[in-house]
């Protein structure tokens, strides 16, 4: 007798991109489990009734942009969410991603850090970096940026001044806007993070990567925090080992 089939989505709006089906194919094709995963873009309207849907239709979802903070409002969780279990339960398994990926890729968070954005990705990446590192937040409606300050970090009217690492959690990179401001000396900084993933270079990396800096983009995020939520439907945490395998897994498959 098969096993169920599993059912999964990622709910967002203006989200044609979205890697995410592709990505949660390959976990699942891992795991050995049969299911299916799919994009559901709605707009702002529809929102509620379309949570309530997948509540009953599917065995868990992602939530990406621009919801991550609404749909933790609705279902009485403080601060954003990403992932969502059949029985209401959520949770962000964005700081996990983004500190396993940053980890690998630059080495443990430490000096001065700057993050460019202060929305629900902004806040999971200093929810992660809290107490690693000296951390910054430029953004530019400075009222945001002040609700960073429970995570320790310290806002900034203007990017003038050294940083070792700087991440950009905006989206304006998505469509080739430069989201780095110019003040900010690239210069100085050694590591550039920037959460998009698709286009794969964004004017933030081209022009840190010129200016000498190390830099990536947020692939490998996406990878690691989609395996941390297959755990926390599955109600289980996958031992280091386990990711990094996955992970080199799932890269080989949307590399084809």
């Amino acid at each position: 007798m098969k096993a169920d089939l599993k059912k999964y989505c990622v709910l967002g709006h203006g989200i044609s991109y979205t890697l995410s089906p592709r990505v949660h194919a390959a976990i699942l094709s891992y795991l050995g489990e049969r299911g299916e995963y799919f994009a559901e873009d709605v707009a702002p309207q529809e929102l509620n009734k379309t949570v309530e849907r997948l509540l009953c239709e599917c065995d868990g979802f992602n939530v990406t942009k621009p919801y991550k903070e609404s749909v933790a409002a609705l279902l009485g969780h403080d601060g954003p969410v990403n992932t969502v279990r059949r029985d209401g339960k959520c949770t962000s398994t964005d700081p996990i991603g983004f500190l396993s990926d940053y980890t690998e890729k630059f080495g443990e968070p430490h000096g001065k850090i700057l993050l460019l954005g202060a929305g629900g990705a902004a806040k999971s990446v200093a929810q992660a970096l809290c107490g690693k590192a000296e951390l910054y937040v430029y953004n530019r409606t400075l009222k945001h940026a002040a609700a960073m300050e429970k995570f320790g970090a310290t806002v900034v009217r203007d990017c003038r001044g050294g940083f070792d690492a700087v991440v950009n959690c905006t989206v304006l990179g998505l469509n080739g806007e430069q989201s780095a401001p110019d003040e900010l000396d690239l210069g100085k900084v050694k590591y550039a993070y920037d959460l998009i993933y698709s286009p794969e270079d964004t004017p933030f990396l081209n022009k840190a990567r010129c200016a000498g800096a190390s830099a990536c983009n947020g692939i490998g995020m996406l990878i690691r925090q989609a395996i941390a939520a297959h755990g926390f439907w599955r109600g289980e945490k996958f031992d280091a080992d386990t990711e990094n395998k996955m992970a080199a897994h799932v890269a080989e498959e949307i590399d084809k």
